[in-house]
């Protein structure tokens, strides 16, 4: 299972959540607020092994240097 990154709408905390690829959005409530005003965003990903580092494209807020 992917873990994705989400953002709630009303309090605005960012989190991520081990789920299913075919997530749906009534399923995930916010960490801080348990709200269900669930954004889906888009992350960056660091893929090991990708010719040193060069393609790490950045990650989103940990630590990078598995990849380099």
């Amino acid at each position: 299972m992917p873990i994705f990154e989400f953002r709630c709408g009303d309090c605005g905390a960012t989190f991520e959540k081990l789920t299913k690829a075919d997530w749906k959005k009534e399923a995930i409530t916010c960490t801080g607020c348990e709200g269900k005003n669930i954004i889906k965003l888009v992350s960056s990903f660091c893929s090991p092994g990708t010719g040193g580092g060069s393609g790490c494209s950045g990650c989103s807020g940990g630590d990078c240097s598995s990849c380099h």
